[in-house]
């Protein structure tokens, strides 16, 4: 399949502050054939190392310790890299993407074709909004 190819050249960087959700997530992207390049436990750590190489989609969990998900977004959108926000918090149903330095939302628990189809989303999505 091409599209297998394609996916084996994106690097993902990932926040998740579960470490077995971190684990999980990191094996599932990996079967899915993306390049994970970093796996941070929190959004600070996310914007401290995990933008020293090419990073093409970064997947944050919205509720971190000392920086959440979108005050990391915020700040890697300013690089021009797309975010993809995933959220087991019912609130997260009321952010409105427009609003918000996120191209897609998920809730948990992800599934494979969800992640996937939001990855790609976040690809086809162009850069995100400039935060204000």
């Amino acid at each position: 399949m091409v599209e297998q190819d394609v996916t084996e050249k994106i690097a993902i960087a990932l926040a998740e502050d579960n470490a077995d959700m971190r684990r999980l997530m990191v094996r599932l992207l990996d079967h899915l054939g993306y390049h994970v390049v970093c796996a941070a436990s929190n959004g600070a750590e996310l914007l401290e190392s995990c933008f020293e190489g090419k990073v093409d989609v970064v997947l944050v969990d919205l509720d971190m310790p000392l920086v959440d998900g979108l005050e990391a977004a915020e700040e890697i959108s300013q690089k021009g890299i797309p975010v993809v926000l995933i959220s087991g918090m019912p609130d997260s149903e009321y952010l409105v993407l427009e609003q918000e330095p996120i191209t897609v939302r998920l809730s948990k628990p992800v599934t494979s074709e969800a992640l996937q189809a939001a990855i790609q989303m976040a690809l086809d999505s162009g850069p995100p909004r400039k935060p204000r």
